[in-house]
C-alpha cells in the first residue's frame, strides 16, 4: 500500500511527466546529411522509470560544409547516443548547476549545450561568439553537433502569437519548449525563472528556449540522470551581464542555492 505521502509524490512524478503527444514528437525529417552521407535517427522507448533516447547525431536539417572557412576546424561524426531521462521528474529541492558536454537532447536525436564555450564564456553572443551554421548548430571536437543557442531556423519555427512546440528534453526530465506560451506570448528570461523555466497553465514545469542569455536552460530545475562532462559546471546566474563566468574555466561544483536573476 502506498503511503499519503508517496502517493502524493507519485502524484506530483507523474504531473510533469512528458505526454503522450510529447513522446510522438521525436523524429527526423529523413534527409540525408550533406557532410556525412547519413541519415540522422531517433528512438525513444521506456524502461522501468526512465526514457531511453538513442540517436546517431547526424543533423536532418541544412548545415554548413564543416569544417567551416577556418572558423571552425571541426566535422561532424555520426555518434551512439544512449540517453537515460526520468520519465517522471520531479522539481528538486534546490537547483543543480549545467556541465560541459550535453545537457539534454532535440526531439531530432540532437544534443543541447549549456550556454558557454569551453573556456566558460558566452557561446552565442559578443566577442566570445562562436561560429553556427544556417540551422543554430555546429559540431565540437568530438564531431558531436549540437545547438548551444534557440534552434528556430530549422528544427521549429518561431511565430507570434502561436505556441511554441516542444524543443527536446533536459537530462532532468523535464520538457524544453520553444519561447512562444500557451497564451501567445513570447517569453523572454524576465519571464522565467533562474533556470529558464516555469510551471504552465497545466501546473506543469516546462523549459523554454529564449533568444536572450541563458537561450536554453540556465540550471537544472531537477535532478539529471544524464551528465557528459564534468570540468565545468555553472549556473546562469554565475554569469555576468555579458553571460561569461569570471576567470572561465572550473571544477565541478554540488547543487546550491543561486544566487538572485541579473
Amino acid at each position: 500500500m502506498i503511503g499519503v505521502t508517496g502517493f502524493f509524490a507519485l502524484c506530483v512524478g507523474l504531473s510533469h511527466a512528458l505526454t503522450s503527444d510529447e513522446v510522438a514528437s521525436f523524429g527526423t525529417t529523413g534527409e540525408k546529411e550533406q557532410n556525412t552521407g547519413l541519415i540522422g535517427w531517433v528512438k525513444i522507448f521506456s524502461s522501468g522509470s526512465s526514457w531511453i533516447i538513442q540517436s546517431n547525431g547526424i543533423p536532418d536539417h541544412d548545415t554548413h560544409d564543416w569544417p567551416w572557412n577556418g572558423e571552425n576546424p571541426n566535422s561532424i561524426q555520426e555518434q551512439n547516443y544512449n540517453f537515460n531521462v526520468p520519465m517522471y521528474p520531479s522539481i528538486a529541492s534546490q537547483p543543480s548547476c549545467l556541465p560541459a558536454g550535453p545537457i539534454g537532447v532535440a526531439t531530432n536525436g540532437l544534443v543541447i549545450f549549456n550556454p558557454w564555450t569551453a573556456e566558460a564564456l558566452n557561446a552565442v553572443e559578443g566577442e566570445t561568439a562562436e561560429t553556427f551554421d544556417m540551422c543554430d548548430g555546429h559540431p565540437d571536437q568530438q564531431g558531436n553537433y549540437h545547438y548551444h543557442k534557440q534552434p528556430s531556423s530549422c528544427l521549429f519555427s518561431v511565430t507570434p502569437g502561436t505556441p511554441s512546440p516542444m524543443v527536446g528534453v533536459a537530462f532532468d526530465g523535464f520538457a524544453i519548449y520553444g519561447p512562444v506560451d500557451e497564451y501567445g506570448n513570447t517569453l523572454t528570461t524576465a519571464d522565467l525563472d533562474e533556470c529558464n523555466g516555469r510551471v504552465n497553465s497545466n501546473g506543469v514545469y516546462q523549459y523554454h528556449t529564449t533568444t536572450d542569455f541563458p537561450y536554453m536552460l540556465g540550471c537544472y530545475k531537477g535532478t539529471p540522470s544524464s551528465s557528459a562532462g564534468n570540468n565545468m559546471c555553472y549556473f546562469a546566474s554565475d554569469a555576468d551581464d555579458d553571460g561569461n563566468i569570471g576567470g572561465g574555466g572550473g571544477g565541478p561544483r554540488p547543487p546550491h542555492p543561486p544566487p538572485g536573476r541579473r
